[in-house]
């Protein structure tokens, strides 16, 4: 494969001429390391909107096969997780404690053997991976940490000063931007056997092309789920495993794409 980037250079004449850049590319390279253009990775293989599209036509036919797991992961996981907020609202470090209990559990089917969309869930496989629970506690636990000094710099929470308003904006885009990095982070903890510090470390970097595109998915995931549960919370027996198979799939792409063996 060659780059068909573009490049200006003088002749020996000192005539501004354009040429094609033709360098030779690796396989899964995303921009010429010669004249920067980006290949077709990040409108292709590596693109949000064609993972969705590409899962959902796939998990479609399937689906119903996914209902006993997701009533199940809804009436344990996530009713413990709404529960827990409604029950400490008003309360922000009960919140947080109560969420740093709960959230865990969510978080375990992410643990389940590779490709999710023909490994169809079972309730059996939530509990043989409950192993990871102590794994995803501490991920959730520097999570909340982060939103938590996030909260204190720029809102001056406990601290009983005034701040900027502006620094709430920047917290918006600081919290958006550490979920964006943290989307292929749970999965590469068990697919890697990386604790959940150097998960985090390996996706900032692993993600440098591709964050915007990692935003994309989480925005999918947090639509998708909103519509389900709008639905009389109905919908969630479809969003919640396609958002589990979502997560999957994007990591994988990053993994074929040898991102994060940099």
């Amino acid at each position: 494969m060659k780059c068909k980037g573009k490049i200006r250079e003088r002749t020996g004449s000192g005539k501004l001429v354009t040429r094609f850049c033709n360098e030779k590319l690796k396989e899964h390279q995303i921009f010429c390391h010669k004249c920067g253009e980006p290949t077709e990775a990040l409108s292709g293989p590596l693109s949000a909107k064609k993972n969705l599209k590409q899962v959902w036509s796939e998990f479609k036919p399937v689906k119903a096969k996914f209902y006993p797991f997701s009533i199940f992961i809804i009436l344990t996981a996530f009713l413990l997780i709404g529960l827990a907020v409604y029950f400490t609202r008003g309360h922000y470090i009960k919140t947080n404690v109560a969420l740093l209990i709960v959230v865990p559990f969510a978080l375990i089917p992410l643990s389940f053997e590779e490709n999710f969309i023909s490994n169809h869930f079972k309730i059996n496989m939530f509990f043989s991976k409950i192993k990871y629970y102590p794994m995803f506690f501490l991920f959730t636990l520097i999570n909340i940490i982060y939103f938590a000094l996030m909260k204190i710099i720029c809102t001056g929470y406990a601290l009983n000063i005034a701040v900027d308003p502006i620094l709430h904006i920047v917290r918006l885009i600081m919290v958006l931007y550490w979920i964006a990095i943290i989307v292929p982070a749970p999965i590469l903890m068990i697919r890697k056997k990386m604790n959940p510090i150097k998960a985090i470390i390996v996706s900032y970097k692993a993600g440098k092309e591709t964050r915007w595109q990692q935003f994309y998915i989480a925005f999918f995931v947090f639509v998708l789920n909103i519509v389900g549960a709008a639905l009389i919370g109905l919908g969630l027996l479809v969003t919640i495993p396609l958002s589990y198979i979502l997560l999957e799939t994007y990591y994988l792409r990053m993994d074929e794409f040898e991102l994060f063996d940099n």
